[in-house]
């Protein structure tokens, strides 16, 4: 067996998980897409503002939901597979983004509202053949998230008092702490609850010492980091920032409505 078939081949066929090659080779096509991508969007004009994220967001539902469709055997070939499926749901994406682009161009309607309603529009013939098999899983999902919504809500009207805090603690960054909060909860309800296991290298080596809750600590102190670092170095640089938060958005909702759609499906 060849070494690319071992650590490359191997775990997408077989759903194996992640390892320390693929781990860090998908780490770095990650980072060349994301400039790639960026660049792209300068030359398309494109501001990354919140139109653009509104746009997005059917797109990071579809990846979600074609990933846990494809566990549940309801679509099946290796390109619903991750990473594959996320090239995919990229390229498409992408091809609707300049479509509405174009749009926009002839007929002066708005882009990112046409690129969202093709996105939902593609994104609900899908999820319609979702079907509820766990309540449970349901249940423990809703009221573990909206513990931290709650929380994360109490947090930001604290924050108010004080200015750093109050900046940190702003709309966007609240929101992007809640999307890794309901990604954490997923993996949570899913390890603790059920016969799962976590795929990725560095957050199942700290589960199998400290258990799924972990997985709290680590999500609200990497993201926290990662985002007060943004904002202090990045602050001038408003389009890049917004652009990497939009990675961080992807990074969090795509693998947390997964694991929930999984989770309900129950496969």
């Amino acid at each position: 067996m060849g070494f690319f078939e071992e650590y490359f081949i191997d775990p997408i066929i077989q759903g194996t998980g992640y390892n320390i090659y693929n781990t860090i080779a998908y780490a770095i096509l990650l980072v060349i897409a994301v400039l790639g991508t960026f660049k792209l969007m300068k030359k398309m004009k494109i501001n990354i503002d919140s139109n653009f994220a509104l746009g997005l967001i059917p797109f990071i539902v579809l990846g979600g939901a074609l990933r846990a469709m494809e566990d549940a055997g309801v679509v099946n070939g290796i390109i619903f597979k991750t990473p594959l499926i996320y090239g995919i749901i990229f390229v498409v994406a992408l091809v609707s983004l300049i479509v509405s682009k174009i749009i926009e161009t002839l007929f002066r309607f708005d882009y990112h509202k046409i690129w969202f309603s093709i996105g939902a529009i593609v994104a609900l013939v899908f999820l319609l053949q979702v079907q509820i098999a766990s309540q449970m899983a349901l249940i423990y999902i809703t009221v573990i998230t909206a513990f931290w919504i709650g929380l994360l809500s109490a947090l930001k009207k604290f924050s108010s008092k004080n200015e750093k805090l109050s900046k940190f603690f702003s709309k966007e960054n609240t929101a992007l702490l809640g999307v890794h909060m309901f990604d954490a909860t997923t993996t949570f309800v899913a390890i603790n609850y059920f016969p799962y296991f976590e795929q990725h290298v560095l957050p199942s080596f700290l589960i199998s010492i400290f258990g799924p809750a972990v997985m709290f600590v680590l999500k609200f102190a990497v993201i926290s980091a990662v985002l007060y670092l943004l904002d202090k170095e990045m602050g001038k640089e408003i389009e890049k920032r917004n652009f990497i938060k939009l990675v961080i958005m992807i990074l969090g909702l795509a693998p947390g409505l997964r694991n929930a759609l999984r989770l309900i499906m129950q496969v």
